[in-house]
Formats: C-alpha cells, structure tokens, sequence
C-alpha cells in the first residue's frame, strides 16, 4: 500500500506573508528613490555646462575689470589733453565703449554668477561672500548705467566745436571717480570670488562626494 503525499497547501504561512510584504515595500522605496534620484540632479549643471557657464562669467568678469582700467586712463588722457579733436573723440570713443562693452558685460557677468549660484551647490544664499559680490555687481551696473554713461554722454557733448563748455572740470573728475569706484568693486569682487573668505569647507565636502561645483567668480 502506497502512502499518499499530503497535498499542497494553497495557504500562505504568516512568515512568509510579512517577508512577502517586506520585500514589496523595500521594492518600492527603491523605486521612489530612483525616481526621486534624476529630480534631484536636474536641479544642477552638468559638468559641461556648468564650465561653459563659468567659463562665460569669468571671460565676462575679467573683460569688465579691462574696461574699467580702459575708461580711467582714457579719462585721464583727455583731461589733460590740450588737443580738443583728440578730447572729443576720447569722449566719443568712451561712450561707445561704455554702452557697447561695459554695460553688456556687467550685465552678463551678473546673470551667469546668478546662474552658476543657482545651479550648482554654493548656493545664492548660503555664503555672505556671494552676497557681497552680488550686491558689487549691481553697484557697478547702477553706477555704470545711471550716471558714467551720462557724464560721458555730457563730456562727448561738451567738447564738441563751439559748444558750451562750463562746468566741463568738475564732470572730468565725476567721470574718473565714478569709474574708480566700480574699479574699486570690480577688484573687491574678484577678491571673494578667488579667497572666498568662509563657507568654502561645505562646497570641498561636496567635491569630495563626487558632486563637484563651479566658481562662482
């Protein structure tokens, strides 16, 4: 007499419910994680475009610092010129110049730092030196736009054949200090973008864990 084989049972034991379960959920949570993983890295450059980025607010940041050295010595020049031809075409040649180079690259050296803070891990508010250079940027700009392209503007008027020239002196020497003062900044700038006085350890940690980061300088 043969003896019969219990058949299987179609029950599923409460052991192997809870590992079934558990092996659903921890299932899941790597689904979400991977999901929730490219989200994350969308929100930063990748590493080609955070050097070009870069690449285009330092070229941008150092071409403004030229301009402003440009702009003293041309001012200085036709101050202390006694050639008025020449005086009125260092003045025209300095208007251009101010609209065609050094407001478009202030204006491009903000946006990409703003950019470069934004996508990468510094941050737009986390270290009081970006905030500093921000606030400089937009003094430059201001100072830029508001007045030295103005008293530039006057100057190239001023000393035109036969035009008025009183009160030509004092807009000389505004011309110079506004240009001295965004100089000034400019310098000030550069100096936060390459010591980057505090918070620098966090964005090293960073690096360190193979997310890497871009200057924003």
């Amino acid at each position: 007499m043969v003896a019969e084989s219990p058949a299987p049972s179609s029950s599923t034991t409460p052991g192997s419910a809870s590992r079934t379960a558990k092996a659903a959920k921890d299932a899941k949570g790597t689904q979400d994680s991977r999901m929730k993983g490219p989200a994350k890295k969308g929100r930063q450059f990748s590493r080609g475009v955070r050097r070009a980025v870069n690449s285009g607010h330092v070229v941008a940041s150092v071409g403004l610092v030229g301009v402003e050295i440009v702009m003293i010595m041309l001012g200085v020049i036709a101050k202390n010129t006694g050639d008025a031809t020449l005086q009125h075409a260092t003045y025209q040649l300095m208007r251009m110049l101010a609209y065609a180079a050094g407001i478009p690259l202030a204006v491009l050296a903000m946006v990409s730092g703003v950019v470069l803070a934004l996508r990468t891990p510094w941050g737009l508010w986390k270290h009081q030196w970006i905030k500093v250079k921000f606030v400089l940027l937009i003094v430059v700009i201001a100072i830029g736009a508001g007045l030295v392209s103005q008293w530039v503007r006057d100057l190239a008027d001023k000393t035109e054949v036969g035009a008025d020239q009183a009160g030509l002196a004092a807009v000389q020497w505004y011309q110079l200090a506004g240009a001295g003062v965004q100089l000034t900044a400019l310098v000030v700038a550069t100096f936060l973008s390459v010591y980057k006085p505090s918070g620098s350890g966090r964005v090293a940690k960073s690096r360190g864990s193979g997310r890497g980061s871009a200057s924003v300088g």
